[in-house]
């Protein structure tokens, strides 16, 4: 099977086609509060063919928390990553093989564990790299936690940047105080 052929199969199944600034093909199927995500392509090892893919979950909860901290930041925020991918080989990669994938996608997206990855999030530490910051602002926020993001925004005013990295500025921080308090009033 080709690539194209995966792909118009996926789109048959109810996934979501997209292609990403880099040229990966992805697709997205929305499972009630998650969505699983795929970044999956095809390839020919020896004499097989190996259909592999990334899979990561978002939730809107959780990217709409990271566009209203940073609104430089794009949809479907990473909310779990999955260790190890999919990686399915045979002589020629068929429909059932598409199918299979598309199986195993979501049943690993539908036992993700969100409250945990929240809290994990939550405690990442605020000089974490990358777009960690972000992340661990959202889950603050999310939960509530307006005495921690309260302190970093004093922390900020007094000069004390407490490790973040350089783009993140105290307006992402005061957003994350006024997503907190809102969300805070709902716990």
């Amino acid at each position: 099977m080709k690539l194209k052929e995966v792909t118009d199969m996926l789109g048959s199944i109810g996934w979501s086609i997209y292609t990403d600034e880099v040229g990966d093909r992805s697709a997205c199927y929305r499972c009630n509060d998650r969505t699983v995500q795929i970044i999956y392509g095809i390839e020919k090892i020896r004499d097989k063919q190996k259909f592999g893919a990334m899979l990561s979950l978002a939730t809107d909860s959780f990217s709409n928390a990271c566009v209203a901290i940073d609104p430089g930041y794009g949809d479907d925020v990473p909310f779990i990553r999955a260790w190890s991918g999919l990686d399915i080989r045979a002589p020629e990669i068929l429909e059932e093989h598409v199918r299979q994938a598309s199986e195993e996608a979501i049943s690993w997206a539908k036992v993700q564990d969100l409250d945990k990855a929240l809290q994990d999030h939550a405690a990442l530490p605020t000089n974490a790299p990358g777009a960690r910051p972000i992340w661990h602002l959202a889950a603050l926020a999310l939960l509530g936690d307006v005495v921690k993001l309260r302190f970093y925004q004093d922390s900020f005013a007094d000069g004390n940047r407490l490790g973040f990295v350089n783009y993140v500025t105290k307006d992402y921080i005061d957003r994350a105080v006024e997503l907190a308090e809102k969300n805070a009033v709902r716990h």
